[in-house]
């Protein structure tokens, strides 16, 4: 169990204790490195290792092992690791992951990676799944800047793509414009990376995933925003209602000369002190302009009871899909900067969609103060394999179709993908179906409809109301501007919120 006030996380070991789940033997410990971890084994009927809980230590266990279902992940790890030395956090979670993925029946600690983290806390207190999640993909995100600082010119002008590093498979961009309601001005497109989206959910029984990410790239309408050129249009007329009762005054006259070169030039932009400034409504969205490789979603469930002032878990039931189409939220190359009532960028009909699958989750039991987190993920299979027993030159991960694992600390059982799409997620890990596969998910999906549509069209003449088309209803989730989740999910990107333990 865990709870927001938990002890300071136990260092057990600079090494990685394996323990046998049957016999419990803390002096069994071993020195090990990734390339001596085989994933590869014929005995389908084992399971996956599980983490010992050392004491509220089930949300660190819940985030390994969602993180270790991800071969993308495992694939970035393994390249960063061959071309860079002493990378502190990289090495010891790829010798976790590769452990946490091989065909087991035990349980282990992860000491090694669990000490270097805890040097990475600042108050060094028991921590959220998603602020763990946070801190891991933040410091790959800081070590791989280190290593492209290390490489210096010469990956620049190698002329070969296998001594470039990969770029962090959590990192994307996300575009965010301003535009004035009044005017129709748009500064320029800002583009912010991110590692993690935090979605907010409404005060509903029940939501569906596609419409948190509707909600998140919605356009919303913001009271008292500067506008630049308002402010420029403003200040001239300011100027020229001086030189009316001073036309000498030949500092006012280049004054508003060089404000009036600047608006016919549309340098809106340039800083220079205004004489007033001008607010009113402005629009703003945000929309994905880079999708990561792994996609992580957070169901951000702390709310505020206005009555009372205290923070409670919001239990809403969020229906999520196994494979998610990001492309509705994504810009599409066309970004709109000229009316304020449109948004960034329209959906085309020609666009690739921007497919994911479903690869883990991690699920919370309990409320806002006290509770449990467990992890639900695929299995993973073994292409390839780079330990010392298979001796190949990579290792290949590809997921399993149908197999899944629930995981509660050291407790691991099998289960299926509709127990996973039953539950009530509060992180979710997708990664980035490549182009080959789209494509077969695109003619299975088409299949699936050919055989429902043949199923359930009814026999009816024409003029039958039975094949008109059903008129969607439209629901549209929104925050009230008393909620005061709306900034962390709409700007704060990647603060974390109040942790649910």
């Amino acid at each position: 169990m865990t709870t927001i006030t938990g002890t300071a996380i136990l260092i057990e070991s600079l090494q990685y204790t394996i323990t046998n789940t049957s016999n419990e033997d803390s002096n069994n410990m071993e020195i090990i490195m990734d390339s001596d971890i085989c994933l590869s084994s014929t005995n389908n009927h084992l399971l996956i290792s599980g983490l010992v809980n050392t004491g509220n230590s089930c949300f660190l266990n819940s985030v390994l092992q969602s993180l270790s279902s991800l071969p993308k992940l495992h694939s970035y790890l393994h390249q960063i690791n061959q071309k860079t030395a002493s990378l502190f956090i990289s090495k010891p979670l790829l010798k976790t992951l590769r452990l946490l993925s091989r065909p087991s029946n035990t349980a282990f600690k992860p000491s090694e990676l669990v000490s270097i983290l805890s040097n990475c806390l600042i108050n060094k207190e028991q921590q959220d799944a998603q602020e763990l999640f946070q801190l891991i993909s933040t410091t790959l995100d800081n070590e791989n800047q280190f290593a492209r600082r290390q490489q210096g010119l010469s990956s620049l002008l190698s002329s070969t793509s296998t001594s470039k590093l990969p770029e962090s498979p959590f990192t994307g961009l996300l575009a965010n414009r301003l535009s004035c309601m009044q005017c129709g001005y748009t500064e320029a497109i800002r583009h912010f990376s991110f590692n993690n989206v935090q979605l907010t959910l409404p005060d509903h029984a029940k939501t569906t995933l596609e419409d948190c990410l509707h909600q998140l790239t919605a356009m919303e309408f913001l009271n008292d925003v500067i506008c630049r050129k308002c402010t420029l249009i403003e200040t001239i007329r300011h100027t020229n209602t001086k030189l009316e009762q001073n036309p000498s005054d030949q500092i006012l006259l280049n004054t508003k000369q060089e404000l009036e070169k600047r608006l016919s030039m549309g340098l809106i932009e340039q800083e220079k002190e205004a004489a007033c400034t001008t607010k009113g409504v402005s629009s703003k969205q945000a929309m994905f302009a880079k999708s990561p490789k792994i996609l992580c979603l957070h169901t951000a469930r702390s709310s505020l009871d206005l009555s009372t002032g205290e923070i409670y878990k919001n239990t809403c039931q969020v229906e999520f899909p196994e494979i998610l189409d990001l492309s509705p939220y994504c810009t599409n190359g066309v970004l709109n900067t000229t009316d304020p009532h449109l948004p960034i960028s329209s959906p085309l009909h020609t666009a690739v969609p921007i497919k994911y699958r479903l690869m883990s989750i991690v699920v919370h039991y309990g409320s806002h103060d006290y509770g449990h987190f467990i992890a639900y993920k695929r299995r993973l299979i073994a292409e390839k394999c780079h330990c010392t027993s298979c001796s190949d030159d990579q290792t290949v991960l590809k997921h399993h179709e149908s197999n899944w694992f629930k995981i509660s600390d050291e407790h691991v059982e099998a289960c299926t993908l509709d127990d996973v799409l039953s539950a009530n997620p509060y992180m979710l890990l997708y990664e980035m179906v490549e182009e080959e596969q789209v494509s077969d998910i695109e003619t299975e999906e088409e299949e699936e409809e050919e055989e429902e549509h043949w199923i359930q069209q009814p026999i009816a003449p024409p003029s039958s109301p039975l094949l008109a088309p059903l008129q969607k209803a439209s629901c549209s989730f929104y925050k009230p501007l008393s909620n005061p989740q709306r900034r962390s999910s709409k700007s704060l990107w990647t603060e974390a919120p109040t942790a649910v333990c």
